[in-house]
C-alpha cells in the first residue's frame, strides 16, 4: 500500500512541477518570440514526426483507452468519461467564451518568418487555451496515475510534452496555450482522480464487461 502511495504521489509531484514550468516559461518568454525559436529550429524529419504525433491530443486516444477500461472496471471508465468531458467543457468555455479574442500566431505574426508544414492546416483563431495539450496531459497523468510505474510516468509525460511542443511548432499555438492546456489537463485529471478514490461508488462500478470465448468456439465432438 505504501508503495502505490508513493507511485501516486511521484506522479503528481512530476506533472505539477511540469506544468508550473512550462507557466513559468510562458511568463518570461515573450509571446511570438517561443513560436519564432521553435517553428524556425525545423527540419523535414521534424515536420513529419511532429505533424503525425499532434494527432495523439485528439479525442480518438481517450475513446480507445473508454473501450478498453470497460474490460478492466467500469470505476475507470466513468472516471474516463468524466474527465473527457470536464476538460472539455473547460477549455471550450475558455476558448468561445473568455478568450476567444485571441489569435493563434499565423494572425499575429509577419508569416514570412514562420514555416509552415506541409499539408497541415494552420488555424487563426480560438488560439487559448491548446486543446490538444489539455487532452494528452489528460491522458498520459490518468495512464500513469492507473499503471503506477515511475519508468512509465516519465515516458508518458514525454509523450504530453511532445505533443505541446509539437502545437508550437505547427504555429497553432503559443507557449502560453499550451501551458493553460497542460495546467487544465492536469487539474481536471487530478480534481476527478481524487473524487473517485474518496466517492462511495455502487458496486457495479468494481464490475467489467466479460466475453465468454467458450460460447463461440466449435463444439467438439467425439467419435
Amino acid at each position: 500500500m505504501k508503495q502505490i502511495s508513493s507511485e501516486v504521489t511521484f506522479t503528481g509531484r512530476l506533472y505539477i512541477f511540469s506544468v508550473v514550468l512550462l507557466c513559468l516559461l510562458s511568463i518570461f518568454i515573450p509571446k511570438g518570440a517561443d513560436v519564432l525559436f521553435i517553428n524556425g529550429n525545423h527540419s523535414e524529419f521534424l515536420d513529419k514526426f511532429f505533424a503525425s504525433i499532434t494527432h495523439l491530443g485528439t479525442g480518438h486516444l481517450l475513446f480507445l483507452i473508454l473501450i478498453a477500461s470497460l474490460f478492466i472496471r467500469f470505476q475507470w471508465s466513468l472516471l474516463t468519461i468524466s474527465v473527457w468531458i470536464s476538460h472539455g467543457i473547460v477549455c471550450a468555455f475558455f476558448k468561445r467564451v473568455l478568450f476567444r479574442h485571441l489569435d493563434r500566431p499565423k494572425q499575429l505574426i509577419d508569416n514570412q518568418l514562420l514555416h509552415f508544414v506541409p499539408n497541415v492546416d494552420v488555424h487563426t483563431h480560438f488560439s487559448f487555451p491548446s486543446g490538444h495539450t489539455a487532452t494528452i496531459f489528460c491522458i498520459c497523468f490518468l495512464l500513469s496515475l492507473w499503471i503506477k510505474n515511475r519508468v512509465a510516468t516519465v515516458l508518458l509525460l514525454v509523450v504530453a510534452l511532445l505533443v505541446g511542443y509539437s502545437r508550437i511548432y505547427l504555429l497553432q499555438h503559443f507557449l502560453m496555450d499550451v501551458a493553460t492546456g497542460a495546467t487544465i489537463g492536469v487539474l481536471c485529471t487530478y480534481l476527478i482522480w481524487h473524487y473517485f478514490q474518496q466517492a462511495n461508488l455502487p458496486s457495479w462500478a468494481s464490475n467489467y464487461l466479460k466475453i465468454d470465448l467458450s460460447q463461440s468456439l466449435p463444439n467438439k465432438k467425439t467419435a
